[in-house]
C-alpha cells in the first residue's frame, strides 16, 4: 500500500511542477510580446493568475501558433507524471515480507526503543522486517479491507499498530501472535507503525 500512495504522490508533485514551470513560461511569454497591445496582456496575465488552470488552457489553445511550445512542455510533463506514477504503483518491485528475516523483538520491546531514542530506533527498525511477538488488544479492517491489530503495551495510550497484507482468520482481543512486516514511521505519544505483515504464528 505504501508505494500505491507514495506512486499517487510522487505523480501529483511532478504534475504540480510541470504545470508551474509552463505557468511562468506563460507569463514570461506574455510579458514579452510585441504583438499584443497593452491592454491585453494585462487582461492575461489576469487571467492566469486568477484562474491559473482555466486561464493558462485558454490562453494556449487561444493564441496556439505562439503558445504550442508550453503545450507540448505540459503534455511532456503529463506523460512523465503518469509514467512515475505507474512505475509506483504497478511496475516497482513489492517487498515480500515472508522471504526476508524478521529482527525478533516484543511489543513492548519495540515501544521503549522509540520511546527513548527515536533517532536511534529508526536506525534499527525503520522500514526493515520485523518480528514482533505481544498481546493483541484491538482488532479492526482499515478502509482498504485489510486486517489491523494493535499490540498492547504498558501505556494505556500507545500501541504498536500492524497491517495485515493477507487475511490472518480469525484474530481476537487477548490473544498473544507473533506478526511479520515492515516497520514504516514511528507517531509520537500514539504507535508505531507497521504494515505490509504476515501471522507467524
Amino acid at each position: 500500500m505504501e508505494f500505491e500512495f507514495a506512486g499517487i504522490v510522487a505523480g501529483l508533485i511532478c504534475t504540480g511542477i510541470i504545470w508551474l514551470i509552463v505557468l511562468i513560461l506563460a507569463l514570461i511569454q506574455i510579458f514579452r510580446r510585441t504583438d499584443l497591445e497593452s491592454n491585453t496582456r494585462i487582461l492575461w496575465l489576469i487571467a492566469i493568475l486568477l484562474f491559473p488552470f482555466l486561464g493558462l488552457l485558454v490562453y494556449i489553445l487561444a493564441n496556439f501558433k505562439q503558445a504550442k511550445n508550453l503545450l507540448w512542455v505540459g503534455l511532456i510533463g503529463i506523460t512523465l507524471s503518469v509514467g512515475l506514477t505507474v512505475y509506483f504503483v504497478y511496475a516497482r518491485e513489492h517487498r515480500d515480507v515472508t522471504t526476508e528475516k524478521g529482527i525478533q523483538v516484543t511489543a513492548q520491546q519495540l515501544f521503549e526503543a522509540f520511546a527513548a531514542d527515536e533517532t536511534k530506533a529508526n536506525t534499527l527498525y525503520l522500514d526493515k522486517a520485523i518480528e514482533i511477538t505481544g498481546e493483541v488488544v484491538n482488532v479492526s479492517t482499515n478502509q482498504d479491507g485489510n486486517i489491523v491489530v494493535d499490540f498492547k503495551t504498558n501505556d494505556p495510550f500507545f500501541v504498536i499498530n500492524c497491517t495485515f497484507k493477507t487475511n490472518p482468520g480469525t484474530l481476537k482481543a487477548g490473544d498473544n501472535i507473533t506478526f511479520k512486516g515492515i516497520c514504516t514511521g514511528y507517531i509520537p505519544d500514539a504507535n508505531v507503525v507497521i504494515n505490509e505483515g504476515v501471522l507467524v504464528k
